[in-house]
């Protein structure tokens, strides 16, 4: 059985820049890299300036391999039979104090090989700690959209990793339901399989999390520039892969991952509802 990494450290491709040479620097196995990179890398020989790579063998909730939390902080790597209420009684901890420190929406969903930060037993977070990601608004009204695919619904074999929102005409306004960095991808840029036509990603720093919003008819944003919640993230559209094809396909995909690029597995996604502010 392959490695599943759960890396979420990012590199830019520079001018030169070869696999193998990111690799090396990285001190990570080539194959582990070209799997960390599925969706991004159709042929190893050819990368392209610009590309934004995940270097595998983080730990979630971090960027930079660092503990996230106070001195004392140690990884654990889940085994079969493994829960979260388990673990937490066994480290003499909160079921919350894990989830805060690794990121995770569903306190049910934890997965073998997956590698945990282990809490500091007494150090328990605030109501509303530093770190975690809170979307103040919905990108878009609803009503008058209405959700159309939630997540992890079943699309014939294939777990939906995202909440679809449709019912509203093309070019409808998306804003952002919270802060960040932003990166839009086009097709044909290499990110992904395409599929996501015109997209916003957005950082949101402080977190582990990045948020996407797929099949956008246009936007205004480029890459590197910031946004606050409620801020135009662009238009509706059926741009990528919809059923069915044209307008009468017209939805907005809204994602959230811990996984920059296109996420190999659904392990590396969350209920994007589950972060919503009531």
């Amino acid at each position: 059985m392959p490695r599943i990494f759960t890396g979420t450290i990012s590199y830019t491709v520079r001018p030169g820049d070869t696999l193998w040479g990111i690799a090396a620097a990285h001190d990570v196995p080539l194959d582990a890299l070209i799997a960390a990179n599925a969706g991004i890398i159709a042929e190893p020989s050819l990368i392209q300036p610009g590309w934004l790579l995940t270097i595998p063998g983080a730990m979630p909730g971090s960027r930079t391999g660092a503990p996230p939390a106070g001195d004392g902080v140690t990884a654990y790597t889940v085994r079969p039979g493994d829960t979260l209420s388990a673990l937490a009684g066994r480290w003499g901890v909160s079921v919350e104090a894990i989830c805060v420190l690794n990121g995770i929406a569903d306190p049910h969903w934890i997965f073998v090989g997956q590698r945990l930060w282990r809490p500091v037993a007494g150090d328990e977070p605030a109501s509303n700690p530093p770190g975690r990601l809170r979307f103040s608004r919905l990108p878009l009204d609803v009503p008058p959209a209405v959700i159309t695919g939630g997540y992890r619904e079943d699309y014939g074999g294939y777990l939906h990793r995202g909440i679809d929102f449709g019912g509203v005409a093309v070019g409808t306004l998306l804003v952002a339901p919270a802060g960040g960095t932003v990166t839009v991808h086009r097709p044909g840029d290499g990110w992904g399989d395409g599929s996501f036509g015109i997209c916003v990603v957005i950082d949101h720093p402080g977190t582990p999390w990045w948020s996407v919003y797929a099949h956008m008819n246009a936007t205004g944003l480029a890459t590197g520039e910031t946004v606050v919640a409620g801020d135009a993230l662009g238009e509706v559209g059926y741009t990528g892969y919809v059923e069915p094809p044209g307008p009468a396909g017209a939805h907005l995909h809204w994602q959230l991952s811990t996984h920059p690029g296109f996420p190999p597995v659904i392990e590396f996604t969350a209920n994007p509802l589950d972060f919503l502010d009531e």
